[in-house]
């Protein structure tokens, strides 16, 4: 790929803007806000910039003056050449429910199945050092969600997670697991199996770039993004200590139901849970009635739209990572100039995409 074609491709910005010092997540969702992507933001003048709420001018001149476009360059020939996808805050495919944190990763890294769903989530969680009746539970929960079409969601520890994802794709299940690493450093590493499992029959996502080492500090704040994009956490076995608490208090900052699954008052690994009740999280009492709760959070199934003409499918596919210019469309489609402008114009008035100024189109939602 040119220099030139590389600047145009919007991930260039993504990347970028996420790389600029002083913006963490949720100032690069206020200025993608803003400004309709982040490839404006890097031409806004310091005025515009500082009309963002909490942008300040030394943020502003930041911005403006980011000179770290080669380590930009060296991320997106990585992600290139491992065939990594990114999924951006601006993608369809983006988790629904992990949009409304007040934080959300402005992107994803991903690898797997691209068409696993993302819309009915569950968390299941607990200790890395569960008891038999811990992995019991754990996998009778999963089994039945799966039945019920939910997707589980966790982070791949050993323990409980990893029961949770076995379980789902034994059960030809959808599961994604979070990572706290980079996605092409497996944590950990007994994990690398259950890994290429997830991988061919759900998702793999993490907000770090490629090569990220397994960091104690990654992993808390890994865990907002495994309730963030679910609709309730499940607890199933748990210590007073265990990391899981971190990711029930993360749920309850966003608003998730948390449910536990009490244990013996002699085992230290069901202490966690059973408080976790006393405290008024959702008791699971049967795994009949704890599904019954859930369907009521999950989000009514979609009216089934009208399937698009294969080309017109190509042209929206085109345009999956945000803003694409007319140039870059025309690239990636290897269709003719009159050809693609034609499908964008009945694409505009059926208002699947729209088009913004200097000739660049976005899908809508």
């Amino acid at each position: 790929m040119t220099r030139d074609a590389e600047i145009r491709d919007s991930l260039y910005y993504w990347l970028a803007l996420k790389r600029v010092e002083g913006i963490g997540n949720v100032y690069c969702k206020k200025l993608i806000n803003a400004f309709r992507g982040p490839e404006a933001v890097f031409s806004a003048s310091p005025e515009e910039l500082q009309r963002v709420g909490g942008i300040a001018g030394a943020t502003a001149d930041r911005i403006r003056n980011f000179d770290g476009f080669d380590g930009v360059r060296d991320e997106l020939a990585r992600i290139r050449e491992q065939r990594i996808d990114v999924v951006t805050l601006t993608d369809t495919r983006y988790p629904e429910m992990l949009k409304q944190i007040p934080d959300p990763p402005p992107f994803l890294y991903a690898s797997g199945l691209p068409e696993t769903p993302v819309q009915k989530c569950i968390a299941v969680v607990g200790t890395r050092f569960p008891s038999p009746y811990g992995e019991r539970v754990t996998e009778d929960i999963v089994l039945e969600l799966v039945r019920q079409g939910f997707t589980i969601v966790s982070g791949m520890a050993k323990g409980i997670d990893a029961v949770a994802h076995r379980t789902a794709v034994l059960h030809r299940g959808h599961t994604v697991a979070v990572w706290g690493t980079g996605i092409d450093r497996v944590y950990p590493a007994a994990n690398a199996g259950l890994a290429q499992d997830i991988a061919r029959h759900g998702l793999i996502l993490t907000e770090y770039p490629t090569g990220t080492p397994p960091l104690e500090t990654n992993f808390p704040e890994r865990n907002r993004i495994i309730s963030g994009m679910s609709l309730a956490v499940i607890v199933t076995e748990a210590s007073l200590n265990s990391g899981t608490m971190i990711t029930v208090s993360h749920a309850l900052d966003q608003g998730r139901e948390v449910f536990a699954v009490p244990g013996p008052i002699y085992s230290m690994m069901s202490q966690g849970t059973n408080r976790l009740i006393k405290q008024g999280g959702g008791m699971v009492d049967t795994i009949d009635s704890l599904v019954r709760e859930l369907e009521a959070f999950a989000p009514p199934e979609p009216a089934k739209k009208a399937e698009l003409p294969p080309e017109h499918a190509d042209v929206l596919s085109a345009l999956s990572s945000g803003p694409v210019d007319l140039d870059t469309l025309i690239s990636r489609l290897k269709f003719d100039t009159a050809k693609v402008m034609s499908i964008l114009t009945e694409m505009e008035l059926s208002g699947i995409v729209k088009q913004l100024p200097g000739k660049r189109f976005v899908r809508m939602e």
